[in-house]
């Protein structure tokens, strides 16, 4: 699939979505549903949109209100044992459509890309995500953010999350950041003053030719510049990969 497709194919994601915030009087999905919401609860490749939206499916749509504990014993009476890792992704999500501080705060930052990418979250120490999962995770944390009524407005990635990701970034070798990490840009140019011998606005040119082409099928010569052009394809190919997970998800709960 050419990157031209792919976009193609996120929008489509996104306009296809219903609005995530369920009218109370709505109530809980049928019995069916919520067997496929328990099967997504219990599956730990389920992404973490797709835990939120199943445990909405069986709590009801006010759950993201609750305390942590009171969402646990709705979900053990209804026999679902949910494994820590898409508790994680629970918390996670439901903080993200309540509270803004992704965009902000470095540790909620991190915290919950590591938990949308089904890597458990640790607040005592300090990890570091790759580009490709921080791509993702911003991507699903806008996909949130636009089906969520709770918080309003535009989303800016203040400087911590902007200097995490430009971190990220230069140990990674980037020198040009995916679209979806453009909010680190200037950190990134800042980390990169000495030059790699790679012209950014070549490159942007070259990558934006690459679109017309299947990604999986690109071969690249072991120069500076296709190694740059090699990194940003793996991105992008981790986010189709996860694309894909994340709409078979949401399909299930659409019976």
């Amino acid at each position: 699939m050419s990157l031209a497709d792919l976009e193609q194919e996120l929008l489509r994601v996104a306009s296809s979505l219903p609005r995530m915030k369920l009218a109370e009087d709505e109530g809980t999905a049928d019995p069916e549903q919520q067997g496929v919401a328990q099967r997504l609860l219990q599956d730990e490749h389920t992404t973490a949109t797709g835990c939120f939206r199943a445990t909405q499916a069986i709590c009801g749509p006010g759950f993201p209100a609750w305390e942590p504990e009171s969402i646990w014993l709705t979900l053990d009476r209804r026999g679902v044992d949910v494994p820590v890792l898409n508790r994680d992704k629970i918390l996670a999500a439901t903080t993200l459509t309540i509270i803004p501080a992704f965009w902000f705060e470095v540790n909620a930052f991190e915290n919950t890309v590591m938990a949308f990418n089904n890597v458990l979250s640790d607040g005592e120490i300090l990890q570091e995500a790759t580009p490709a999962q921080l791509n993702w995770a911003v991507y699903e944390a806008e996909m949130l953010h636009s089906q969520a009524s709770d918080i309003g407005g535009t989303t800016e990635f203040d400087r911590e999350p902007a200097g995490y990701t430009a971190i990220v970034l230069n140990r990674a070798g980037f020198i040009l950041a995916p679209a979806l990490l453009k909010f680190a840009q200037l950190a990134l140019d800042d980390l990169n003053k000495d030059g790699s011998g790679v012209d950014k606005g070549e490159l942007r040119a070259a990558w934006k030719k690459l679109q017309k082409k299947d990604l999986s099928k690109v071969n690249f010569k072991e120069s500076p510049f296709d190694m740059q052009l090699a990194r940003m394809t793996a991105v992008q190919l981790y986010l189709y990969e996860r694309v894909q997970q994340y709409e078979a998800d949401l399909e299930q709960l659409r019976l």
